[in-house]
């Protein structure tokens, strides 16, 4: 009689187990044939998001300029690359920013209130890099 009561409880735990990993969705479990189509918004909704969250808080609506634009050394480093890549470009030279003596000197524009010049002339050739290679690009088409 004991022997009966354990192979009937052994086998209700083992029904009631089986019933639960049944009701669980397959994709739940890790084991779907891929994302269905909720998934697929889903994602695309939290990818929307993601680029809202790289907008600043304070620009203006619709304007949606990065933080890094708006920093004095990489804005003049972006034009003045803009301007020395399509020059580059124009004269049939080849692709160096490096060699520009503004990139090398990279601080033009500097001021002391913009705090440490290394951290201006590393954001200034950020700009510079960037710039160049827009404007290379550009005068290339």
């Amino acid at each position: 009689m004991q022997n009966w009561k354990r192979l009937l409880t052994a086998a209700a735990a083992t029904a009631a187990l089986t019933t639960c990993a049944v009701q669980v969705p397959l994709s739940a479990q890790g084991r779907g044939r891929g994302a269905d189509k909720a998934d697929k918004a889903e994602k695309k909704e939290n990818k929307a998001q993601a680029t809202d969250r790289e907008t600043p808080r304070w620009s203006l609506p619709g304007r949606g300029i990065p933080q890094k634009y708006e920093e004095p050394a990489f804005a003049r480093g972006l034009e003045a690359g803009r301007e020395r890549g399509q020059a580059d470009a124009a004269k049939g030279e080849r692709y160096d920013p490096v060699a520009s003596r503004e990139y090398r000197d990279g601080d033009p524009g500097y001021v002391a209130s913009y705090g440490s010049r290394d951290a201006y002339k590393s954001n200034y050739r950020a700009g510079f890099r960037q710039g160049y290679e827009e404007g290379y690009r550009k005068a290339n088409r």
